[in-house]
């Protein structure tokens, strides 16, 4: 044991004294560990047969540091290397190790080792340890220089990210990589101004792909992997993809009008959680359900509701993902789909042709059409006439199944209201009907012309009313007369000429359409519109004639009255003159007390005219007359009391019209001869101063006397009717069945001629006045 230090100081010695060469002294490997972790070097110890190992040493850069000495078996260490036992040698197994722990940059260094044999020569090999140092974890510093941790941004798509990864110490140097995911996106080393730091800056234009999380690697040697630093980078996208999905109420993505259905929309990739907007063609739908967001996969969902009206048709349903925090015009993403709604059919009618679309011309074509919108298409057509189905056959034809009516000449048959109805797989409407109007000229209708009254009305059928009417009348005995009006009716006030007789009657109308074909003509009689005979009238004596008076009638414009005398013969009257009374200048009206026909303020008027004389054969007659006749007399006889009343005296005929021409003529003669003779002799009288005149003195007889006081005193009696003598009307009285005289007849003064609205007169009695009728032999 005393042997065994100096020993192992002599090696160590000779160690310090003859050096190892590599390649020289033997083979070297290399071996790389990790600085804190542990290196075992190797040593190929083992020997012959008939050999035996001797002496086993450890050199680090020359140094001893550890041997063994196998004849004693005893092992040493270099207390100034191995400080704190970090050598573990393992001698028992072949190679034979010994494990260094706790490596430090200090362990770098080449080793090797030397076994010595009994009988072979000294073995050396080498081993060439590299300690590795780990640098530090990687960190980051933005383009302004400031330390970025965890996240960095926001950034926008398309934008250029400039980051910095910095890495200290480190051996060898570490390599700087940088990992977008797992895509290496830049592997490039750079020099730090910073000692023992070194920088890698990254130049990353900022995609949808490269950007959801950055990472950076610091690896200097393959005995573990790299360390590596993470940052998440906060960039706003646009959805990348936007989706419509019908979930209910559809049959193949086929919607119905009126039947709401619910349909998704589905946006991806979008951050942040993006809006989604419904758009029906250009029109916002605020009715969508609440919208949801899935951060995780950047997912948003949105539905709606939506009852598809028949007009939506062929519309586009959008759904616009838009980003908020980016600009429309870069974060907006839409899907559109194009409605497919299915409806029953919207159908009308319409007329196919020029002018008015209700009305046509007798004869014309009527061409209808069932103007349709359906999906799907129609597979059956149905028209109507009046509400009741269309057949075919008869005023139709065969094509009545079909989306057009036709009928090629349409008459007044065919006027009514049309319908068509219209079918398919949804279901089957019917149109709104229409009013087809038929036009057709003038036609006469029931008894064509007729006379209402005194107006003459032409009865027509046609469309339209006509508006203008030609008229052709002609009364008897007169020329046509062509007249034209603007309605119906032609009143006889128009026609000049005289209508007692009959009238022809012609009316032609005209409605725009056509001119009548067939003119209306008719011959009426215009007796109808005389007045009515008379009923009331009376016979009275005064102011020195025969007066007759009677009761109006209706619908008379004047009156005419007439003296039938007895013919010579005896046989007949014949008539001796005639003239007119009533409505004109020569009316003469009394006011009685008769309630009929009485006026405002009470009375009645009656109408009167003069006869002059009246002989006791004679007749009164009087007759109510218009413009269209008379009517037939009524005849009156004047009683014996009123001839009596109306006989002159005796000096009256003196005042006949045919003895007082005579007579006249006769004092004209005489006054003519009396004044020759005066005026001859009054020329041949000598001329000598007027003598004084004489006055003379006529006397009278008793008969001149009393005429001449007579004249002015003259009474004449009243008289009455044959008809009535107790009528008010006369102005004398009848004689009575209990009288047996007629009594003298009232007195009246002559002297002055009474106004005629001194007289009142009173009614008739109607059981005279109304009854007393004589046929006249005329």
């Amino acid at each position: 044991m005393r042997a065994t230090a100096p020993l192992c100081l002599l090696l160590s010695v000779i160690a310090r004294v003859h050096a190892f060469v590599p390649g020289a002294d033997g083979p070297v490997s290399n071996l790389e560990a990790i600085e804190g972790d542990s290196a075992t070097l190797l040593c190929d110890a083992s020997t012959d047969a008939g050999d035996e190992l001797m002496l086993l040493v450890w050199y680090k850069n020359n140094a001893p540091i550890f041997s063994y000495d196998a004849r004693i078996e005893t092992a040493w260490s270099n207390p100034s290397y191995d400080t704190s036992a970090r050598l573990k040698p393992e001698l028992l197994q072949q190679p034979t190790s010994i494990t260094i722990s706790d490596l430090t940059e200090r362990d770098q260094a080449l080793y090797h080792c030397r076994v010595d044999f009994l009988v072979a020569p000294t073995r050396n090999i080498g081993v060439n340890l590299t300690v590795i140092v780990l640098p530090s974890e990687p960190f980051f510093l933005d383009e302004l220089g400031n330390k970025v941790k965890d996240k960095i941004g926001p950034y926008h798509d398309g934008d250029t990210l400039v980051l910095s990864c910095l890495v200290i110490g480190g051996r060898p140097p570490p390599r700087i990589s940088w990992y977008s995911g797992h895509t290496l996106v830049d592997a490039s080393d750079g020099v730090s101004d910073i000692p023992s730091v070194r920088e890698n800056e990254l130049y990353l234009p900022l995609t949808r792909d490269n950007a959801e999380s950055l990472t950076c690697k610091a690896s200097n040697t393959h005995l573990r992997p790299p360390i590596e630093s993470s940052l998440h980078i906060e960039l706003y996208l646009p959805a990348y993809n936007v989706s419509i999905y019908w979930v209910e109420g559809t049959v193949g993505d086929v919607l119905q009008a009126g039947k709401p259905a619910l349909v998704k929309c589905t946006a991806n990739g979008a951050y942040p959680q993006p809006d989604l907007a419904w758009w029906l063609d250009h029109r916002h739908l605020t009715q969508q359900s609440n919208q949801s967001w899935s951060n995780a996969t950047h997912t948003s969902v949105s539905l709606l509701q939506l009852t598809p009206a028949v007009s939506d048709n062929g519309a586009t349903l959008a759904c616009v993902a838009t980003n908020p925090a980016m600009a429309p015009s870069r974060g907006s993403k839409a899907d559109v789909i194009t409605l497919n709604v299915t409806y029953s059919p919207i159908v009308e009618v319409s007329r196919v042709g020029d002018g008015n679309p209700n009305e046509l011309v007798e004869l014309d074509s009527l061409h209808l059409e069932c103007e349709v919108k359906a999906n799907p298409p129609v597979e059956k057509f149905t028209w109507y006439f009046n509400d009741n189905q269309i057949t075919s056959g008869s005023i139709w034809g065969d094509e009545v199944h079909s989306q057009k009516l036709f009928v090629e000449e349409a008459t007044r048959r065919n006027a009514g209201r049309y319908s068509c109805a219209a079918g398919n797989t949804v279901g089957e409407t019917r149109a709104e009907a229409i009013n087809i109007t038929v036009h057709y000229p003038p036609e006469c209708a029931e008894r064509g012309v007729v006379l209402i009254r005194e107006t003459i009305k032409c009865n027509v059928r046609s469309l339209p009313t006509p508006d203008t009417y030609f008229w052709h009348v002609q009364p008897s005995g007169s020329e046509v007369q062509h007249l034209t009006t603007g309605s119906p009716l032609l009143t006889l006030a128009q026609i000049t000429g005289p209508l007692t007789g009959t009238l022809k009657a012609t009316c032609e109308a005209s409605n725009g359409v056509a001119s009548q074909d067939q003119p209306c003509v008719r011959i009426f009689s215009l007796e109808q519109l005389r007045p009515p005979q008379p009923r009331q009238c009376d016979l009275a004596f005064e102011h020195d004639e025969f007066h007759i008076r009677c009761m109006p009638v209706d619908n008379a414009t004047y009156y005419e009255l007439s003296v039938w005398r007895m013919s010579p013969s005896n046989s007949s009257l014949v008539l001796e003159r005639r003239g007119s009374m009533g409505f004109g200048a020569r009316r003469a009206l009394a006011q009685g007390g008769s309630p009929e026909g009485a006026v405002p303020g009470g009375g009645v008027w009656l109408v009167r005219g003069a006869l002059g004389t009246l002989r006791p054969a004679d007749e009164a007659g009087a007759a109510a007359c218009n413009r269209y006749g008379c009517s037939e007399p009524l005849l009156l006889r004047p009683t014996e009391n009123l001839l009596l009343a109306a006989s002159p005296p005796w000096w009256h005929f003196v005042m006949d019209k045919d003895v007082g021409i005579s007579l006249g003529a006769v004092v004209l003669v005489c006054v003519f001869l009396i004044s020759t003779a005066l005026v001859v002799r009054l020329a041949r009288r000598p001329r000598h101063k007027q003598p004084a005149p004489v006055i003379q003195v006529l006397q009278l007889d008793d008969v001149t006397r009393g005429y001449i006081d007579n004249i002015t005193e003259n009474k004449v009696r009243a008289s009455c009717s044959l008809r009535s003598c107790s009528s008010g009307y006369s102005d004398g009285s009848a004689p009575t069945l209990d009288d047996a005289a007629p009594a003298p007849a009232p007195l009246i003064d002559r002297r002055r001629k009474p106004l005629l609205t001194d007289h009142c007169w009173d009614a008739p009695p109607p059981d005279v006045t109304l009854t007393l009728h004589r046929e006249s032999a005329v």
